[in-house]
């Protein structure tokens, strides 16, 4: 493990949803993953899981090409996501070969609001829900705002009970305690703390309604500041053992990164 020298004394973080590169309307700084892990190393951040911007905007292969350089820069702290568009059907099963095979990318991730509000489960998804049951891969998806119901994401977690579904955002908009019950009720759902955390008792609400196992860190970042997402659970009212799980245990777990912390 690296020399650590921030106040926290947690031995592992891994940030299960971050982002790099420029957005649309407006500026974000330190965007890029040079900017990215000076944050990181500030807080204490061991890894971060990462998709481009410019996949889930203009070109997802230019945005996936740009996680993998990151990957090659800093090979012990960031790991790729593979951001599929659905609206590119004849490319996406060549996409994801290229990116999981070719490039050692460790899951999926899809943001069906930012790709026309194309449905999870409609037919241009199948491949990417076929792939990740067939190569047993955690898939992450964006569900505030917008988005897809609860009820789709059950159906596909029983359809596809070897795929590890990330409910990015706690799937917040839907209501915690709907989710809550989703996620129980589906062995291979879990809750990402992404972004509503700072409203008061988030974090154990989330931990107390489906278990400490169940629940992962993630910032946002470059959206949100590291260090407000990150307090959250530091300073959250849970036990010890239930923080380590959250902070990076249950990720490290989920994502089989125990070789880059070796």
């Amino acid at each position: 493990m690296r020399n650590k020298t921030y106040p926290s004394d947690f031995d592992l973080i891994i940030d299960m949803h971050c982002h790099m590169g420029h957005f649309r309307n407006f500026q974000i700084p330190f965007n890029d993953v040079h900017g990215m892990v000076t944050g990181m190393d500030a807080l204490g951040i061991d890894i971060a899981c990462v998709t481009h911007h410019a996949g889930i905007f203009s070109d997802f292969r230019f945005g996936n090409d740009k996680v993998a350089e990151a990957m090659r820069l800093y090979p012990e702290r960031i790991v790729g996501y593979c951001t599929i568009n659905p609206n590119f059907p004849g490319e996406v099963r060549a996409e994801m070969e290229r990116c999981i095979d070719g490039m050692g990318f460790k899951a999926l991730k899809v943001h069906p609001e930012l790709h026309d509000d194309y449905p999870l489960d409609g037919p241009n998804y199948r491949p990417v829900w076929e792939f990740a049951q067939e190569r047993k891969l955690p898939l992450l998806s964006h569900t505030y705002s917008g988005g897809d119901s609860l009820e789709v994401f059950g159906r596909l977690a029983d359809e596809y009970p070897d795929v590890t579904i990330l409910l990015g955002h706690l799937a917040f908009d839907k209501g915690l305690e709907r989710s809550f019950a989703m996620v129980n009720e589906h062995p291979n759902v879990i809750i990402d703390l992404t972004g509503p955390v700072q409203f008061l008792g988030v974090v154990e609400r989330a931990v107390r309604g489906v278990g400490a196992d169940r629940v992962v860190y993630g910032s946002d970042i470059p959206f949100r500041d590291a260090a407000t997402q990150l307090g959250n659970v530091l300073y959250a009212d849970l036990t010890r053992e239930e923080k380590t799980k959250v902070l990076g245990l249950n990720a490290k777990r989920i994502f089989g990164i125990g070789e880059m912390l070796a």
